[in-house]
């Protein structure tokens, strides 16, 4: 039972599995940006783009950074806490688990530098520079329940298959002896779930990620005849991403035998690390019709990623021979490391901002971006490429992401509301994730004080293995994201 096929093409299989770690879900995790900014932008849902005069815009439409008249230095801390409930589908008395995970972050960090021009043309020619966060990959989820399949049918058919043996996942099944070749010359590998294809087994899976995009900005924006702000961003995004799964299955049939022949349990864990660096352009520009309406419009250049995955893997496999003795097999993949690079889609944002006296204003934001256009990149892998791109290209489509907000001033106070609608990005999907904000501040002639609070609530499909012989195991995972957030500026 202990026999294994060792891999005679480690260099191929190593390289194989970091180029399957990419997919189609990857590309839209690194090109879904929700921008953080200061508590400002955050209570108004993230619609400034045509007020500006706010830090976070510079990672939006730069043309804003022009109305400033005086330089700033802004700060905000933010507290982020995201809820999971998950449920797998395939068990009919499955049950729902809750999961949470908290993190405190920083969603801006950085200085505006106000200056007149010597032209009478141009009443303003601002420098900004600092960070705003882009993304935060901050989640944790388990679920468990008693259904049919397992992951080992899933490795052996990999094993089996045209692509044969890869040492982060079928090859740890080999060596702990999940998977065994009972006649080598054949190099066919069986398992003990052959035995008993349909049994159910109890299984638990936790996942956890971690990470974020945090883009530095370099900014410049000045403002032509009071009535035109023209501005550009340099950004330079700085992504890291971490995922820890770990996952069981128990065979927990009466009997002395239970359900399945000689099985036990298994545990099998995957661990990723991407980290990597970008570049991008923003441009933009806001009009002034009239005093109370202010137009703007902004165009993002897809960001040119270059990242890098550090990953491994374990398997666990304990198992009963028929005389009592009982096998505790176990084995650990290489260190894995691959390079490649991802290329995001192109956006545009329309915006537009109405001026209510002294009172507060109005304001909105749509934004194009069409994620069918994420384009990974290998270097010596045609056939990979050609692949997970055609996947992309198939699974996603363009989507429209509105963002609406207000403020109502009065004296040193401020008081915000914000919504934003984003569209589905998958095929055929109808589906409208809504996020709610609102804010409270106080400004000042020197500072200001702002607070704010976000809720963004989703629902999403987590698949943990596949298999096309074996029954695929679903898990929905209803997700409530709550984001609380401080700033702190001082003018100069």
């Amino acid at each position: 039972m202990a026999n294994r096929m060792l891999s005679l093409l480690v260099v191929f299989l190593f390289l194989s599995f970091g180029l399957s770690a990419q997919n189609s879900y990857d590309a839209l995790r690194y090109s879904n940006f929700q921008v953080g900014g200061t508590a400002r932008s955050i209570g108004v849902g993230g619609a400034l783009g045509a007020l500006g005069a706010d830090f976070s815009v510079l990672s939006t439409n730069p043309a804003g950074l022009g109305w400033y008249r005086k330089g700033e230095f802004v700060l905000s801390p933010t507290f982020f806490n995201a809820r999971t409930t998950s449920t797998l589908t395939n068990d009919p008395d499955g049950f729902a688990t809750e999961d949470t995970r908290n993190n405190f972050n920083f969603n801006a960090l950085g200085v505006v530098v106000a200056s007149r021009p010597t032209s009478p043309d141009w009443s303003t020619f601002n420098f900004g520079v600092g960070i705003n966060r882009l993304a935060n990959f901050q989640q944790s989820f388990v679920y468990e329940g008693t259904s049919e399949g397992s992951i080992i049918l899933a490795h052996q058919e990999q094993a089996n298959g045209p692509d044969g043996i890869s040492d982060f996942e079928s090859g740890v099944s080999i060596d702990a002896q999940a998977l065994y070749d009972l006649e080598p010359q054949d190099g066919i590998y069986e398992s003990d779930m052959e035995l008993a294809p349909d049994a159910p087994l109890f299984r638990r899976q936790e996942f956890t990620s971690r990470g974020s995009i945090n883009e530095l900005v370099f900014s410049f924006a000045g403002s032509y005849k009071e009535r035109l702000l023209l501005g550009a961003t340099i950004g330079v995004p700085f992504l890291r991403y971490e995922e820890d799964k770990t996952y069981r299955e128990e065979d927990q049939g009466a009997g002395e035998d239970g359900d399945v022949p000689l099985f036990d349990d298994l545990e099998y864990t995957e661990e990723l690390n991407t980290t990597g660096v970008g570049i991008n352009l923003k441009i933009g520009m806001i009009y002034r019709v009239h005093q109370a309406m202010r137009l703007g419009l902004a165009v993002h250049t897809p960001t040119a990623f270059k990242l890098e995955d550090a990953f491994r893997t374990s398997m666990a496999y304990n198992f009963t021979y028929p005389d009592g003795e009982v096998v505790n097999g176990f084995a650990e993949s290489p260190d894995g490391l691959f390079d490649y690079r991802l290329r995001t889609p192109w956006r545009v944002i329309g915006s537009g901002g109405f001026i209510i006296k002294k009172h507060g204003f109005l304001s909105a934001e749509v934004e194009y971006v069409n994620y069918s256009n994420n384009e990974f990149r290998y270097d010596g892998f045609i056939d990979a490429e050609r692949n997970v791109n055609n996947s992309i290209a198939n699974e996603f489509e363009p989507a429209l992401n509105i963002r609406l907000g207000g403020e109502i001033a009065y004296e040193i106070f401020r008081f915000r509301a914000g919504l934003g609608l984003q569209q589905s990005p998958f095929s055929n999907d109808n589906t409208t994730n809504k996020t709610y904000s609102a804010g409270f501040g106080i400004r000042e002639k020197t500072f200001f004080l702002d607070f704010a609070y976000q809720l963004r609530q989703n629902e999403d499909l987590f698949i943990p293995y596949q298999a096309t012989d074996s029954p695929e195991q679903m898990v929905i995972n209803e997700g409530s994201f709550n984001k609380f957030a401080f700033t702190l500026g001082f003018r100069f």
